[in-house]
C-alpha cells in the first residue's frame, strides 16, 4: 500500500502529530482495501478552524472538511474518511455501466440473474 499512497501533510509543526496524521491514513485506507494509487492532502482551510483533506485516484476527486484542532485529527480522520469514501465508492458502482462479469458475481450473490429477472418475470 504505502507505494500506491502518496500523504502530504501541511500546517502542523509536531513531526510526532504529523505522523500520527499519516499513520491513521494509511491505516484508514488498508482497511478500505481500495485499488489503485491515491494521494491524500491534508491542510489548513482558508477557514479559521477547519482542516481541509484533497483525495485524489485516477478517477476520483473528493474534498472534505474537518473543524477539529489539530490533536483530534488521528482520532476523526478514519470515520470521515470511510464515511466520504464508502459513500464515493458505492455512488461509483451503482452508476457504472453492468459488465458480464458484475453481473455473474451479483447473479452467484443473489442466485437469480437480475437482467432476465426483470426482463421475463416468469422466469
Amino acid at each position: 500500500m504505502s507505494n500506491r499512497l502518496a500523504i502530504v501533510v501541511e500546517g502542523i509543526d509536531d513531526p510526532s502529530l504529523v505522523t500520527d496524521v499519516e499513520r491513521t491514513i494509511r491505516e484508514s485506507f488498508q482497511d478500505m482495501s481500495l485499488p489503485g494509487s491515491w494521494r491524500v492532502i491534508v491542510r489548513p482551510s482558508p477557514v479559521s478552524g477547519r482542516w481541509d483533506f484533497s483525495v485524489h485516484s485516477l478517477d476520483v476527486r473528493h474534498t472534505l472538511s474537518i473543524a477539529v484542532p489539530p490533536n483530534l485529527l488521528p482520532t476523526l480522520i478514519p470515520r470521515r474518511l470511510g464515511e466520504s469514501l464508502g459513500h464515493l465508492c458505492s455512488a461509483r458502482l451503482n452508476t457504472v455501466p453492468e459488465r458480464p462479469i458484475l453481473r455473474d458475481l451479483r447473479m452467484e450473490r443473489d442466485g437469480h440473474d437480475s437482467i432476465e429477472q426483470s426482463a421475463n418475470p416468469h422466469v
